[in-house]
């Protein structure tokens, strides 16, 4: 039970401190005690891959991998729910000229040689 400084008058009441109070902890300046690290992109497809394409277990392939079971399901779960990225649509530019000469070779003799793009425009 905690008390508040006008109920402290009367003789007969105590006040109470709290767990957090008796440490010497305040509740707004207290700090998470999980400590997070960095995972390589590495590690990941190595997980990944022992796990989608080796069908080995999650459980085996984070002890393989080094990871935590927890970090190693969580690695699964955000890949199997993540969008598929999208492709990137640019416009084709006519003002970029097109090279490509076609040179047809038999046993090392150069037979025929024209402008790919020059004789397909033709047509």
């Amino acid at each position: 039970m905690n008390f508040d400084d006008a109920s402290l008058s009367s003789l007969h009441t105590y006040r109470v401190k709290t767990r957090q109070q008796q440490k010497g902890i305040q509740p707004s300046i207290q700090k998470s005690k999980r400590k997070y690290c960095h995972i390589s992109p590495d590690r990941k497809n190595q997980l990944i891959s022992l796990v989608l394409d080796k069908k080995l277990r999650i459980k085996d392939a984070a002890a393989i991998c080094s990871l935590n079971y927890s970090t190693a399901k969580t690695i699964l779960y955000t890949l199997r729910h993540r969008p598929p990225k999208q492709a990137i649509v640019k416009p084709i530019s006519n003002s970029k000229q097109l090279n490509l000469t076609m040179r047809i070779l038999i046993n090392g003799k150069l037979v025929n040689e024209y402008d790919f793009y020059a004789k397909s425009n033709k047509s």
